[in-house]
Order: structure tokens, then C-alpha cells, then sequence
């Protein structure tokens, strides 16, 4: 494991990764992934510098410690950025052997607008929507 939670982290990575891989562009990504990459930021950091998962460091607490200073500081910034590029490699492997699922989540997205969690998985898994694009989500009733 590589101390981040994995289902969390790497969902906020989706949407970067997602973005890369339909554009093509690793700088062009918008607002909402800005602050996913953020969150996964600070999620890792928690994580290594106050609850103690460094593979380096150990099972230290460094967010009320006497003992960080200047080279603990970098060294939890190397293993955060070294955690993140990790875990974003994971995310886009895993996310490119599914590209044509991505394309058609994204089609159906740009036509649709909004998807219902069940209807993502129909997308995804080949189906087809049963309603169309223009009669909105289902109500929740």
C-alpha cells in the first residue's frame, strides 16, 4: 500500500487524470481539477506528516512534533510529491486501459448533461440510456 487511501486519493486524481487523457494536455486542465489536485494535496499530507504514514520517516507525528524542522519539512515534501506521482501513474494506467469507456462516458455527458449514478454505470458498461437527452434526470419519487 502506499499510505494514501487509494479509492479517495485516486478518485481525486480521476478527474486530472480523465482531463490529460481526453485532451491530451497535462497543462490545460480546468478549476474543478485544480482543487481535486489540491485535495489530494492536502489528503497526503495529512496523511505522511500528521498521522504518521512516511515509508521513510516512520510512524512519526511531525504535525505537533519537536522534531520537525527545515530537512524533516523537505523530506516530507519529497515523499508527498513522490506519493502523488505514484498514484497518479496508477490512476492513469488504470484509466487508459478503459479510454473507450472514458470517450463514452464523455459523449454521453456532453449530450446528456447530468447522469444518474445508474445511468454512469449503463455508460460505462456499453449500454444504452432509456430516456433521452432532453427529458432531464429522473425524478428521485
Amino acid at each position: 500500500s502506499s499510505g494514501i487511501n487509494a479509492e479517495y486519493g485516486d478518485t481525486s486524481l480521476g478527474g486530472r487524470v480523465a482531463e490529460e487523457l481526453l485532451a491530451g494536455n497535462d497543462s490545460e486542465v480546468g478549476t474543478t481539477v485544480v482543487e481535486q489536485v489540491d485535495h489530494v494535496n492536502r489528503l497526503a499530507k495529512v496523511l505522511i506528516e500528521e498521522n504518521g504514514y512516511s515509508r521513510k520517516q516512520g510512524f512519526v507525528r511531525y504535525s505537533d512534533s519537536h522534531l520537525k524542522n527545515i530537512e524533516t519539512t523537505h523530506l516530507i515534501q519529497a515523499e508527498i510529491k513522490e506519493l502523488l506521482a505514484e498514484r497518479h501513474q496508477i490512476v492513469k494506467r488504470e484509466m487508459a486501459a478503459h479510454k473507450s469507456q472514458l470517450m463514452r462516458m464523455k459523449d454521453t455527458l456532453v449530450a446528456y448533461k447530468s447522469l444518474t449514478g445508474e445511468e454512469c454505470r449503463t455508460v460505462f458498461s456499453g449500454g444504452r440510456l432509456t430516456r433521452q437527452p432532453s427529458e432531464g434526470l429522473p425524478s428521485s419519487d
